[in-house]
C-alpha cells in the first residue's frame, strides 16, 4: 500500500516545515527557529485537532500547488491567504480558517497572501519528517530541520505519516 503524500507541483517563494522551533541552543550555535507567525501557527493546528507543537507547511507570499494522492485528509490553511481546492477540474475557492477534506487526485493551489507575509497549512496528523533536536524547523540558512533544511522543492513527495479525521470538515 502507497503512503499517502503530497506531490510538489509548485514550491511556492518559501514553503517550509514549521512548528514551535529551537529554543535554548543558541549556546550550542544553534539558531533560533520556527514559525514566524505563532498565532496563526497555533491556530492552524488547533483547527486541525493536533497538538500544539505538530508540524505544520509554512509559506511566504505564494505558496505551492499540491496534488494529494491516498485516503481522504483534513486540511486548513490559517493566515490571510488566497486558495483555491481543485476537485475532478472543478475549482472552488477556500477560505482560512476552515477544515476542508482532500481526496485522491484533489489538488490544493495556495495562490498568495493578502496584507501579510505568511500563511500556514495544517493537515489532521503528522508529515513524514525527520526532527533535529526536538522540532522539524528548517532554517535554510543553517540547512537543518526537517526536508534536510531546505525549501520544498518542484517534483518532492510530501509523505504523510499518519492522519485522523475532523467531523466538521467542509467538502
Amino acid at each position: 500500500m502507497t503512503m499517502s503524500h503530497f506531490k510538489v507541483i509548485r514550491p511556492g517563494i518559501n514553503t517550509t516545515f514549521q512548528d514551535l522551533g529551537r529554543k535554548n541552543l543558541h549556546h550550542f550555535g544553534i539558531p533560533f527557529s520556527g514559525a514566524m507567525d505563532n498565532r496563526n501557527y497555533l491556530l492552524s493546528n488547533a483547527i486541525a485537532g493536533n497538538k500544539e507543537n505538530t508540524p505544520v507547511i509554512e509559506f511566504a507570499f505564494q505558496g505551492p500547488l499540491l496534488k494529494f494522492k491516498g485516503d481522504k485528509i483534513n486540511f486548513n490553511i490559517t493566515g490571510n491567504v488566497n486558495f483555491n481546492i481543485i476537485k475532478k477540474k472543478n475549482k472552488i475557492e477556500g477560505n482560512c480558517y476552515q477544515s476542508y477534506t482532500l481526496e485522491y487526485g484533489d489538488e490544493l493551489d495556495i495562490l498568495s497572501t493578502n496584507s501579510s507575509v505568511y500563511g500556514y497549512l495544517a493537515i489532521s496528523g503528522n508529515f513524514d519528517i525527520q526532527f533535529q533536536w526536538d522540532s522539524c524547523s528548517t532554517n535554510t540558512k543553517a540547512s537543518i530541520g526537517a526536508n534536510d533544511g531546505k525549501k520544498l522543492e518542484k517534483d518532492q513527495q510530501v509523505n504523510i505519516l499518519k492522519s485522523h479525521s475532523l467531523n466538521s470538515s467542509r467538502k
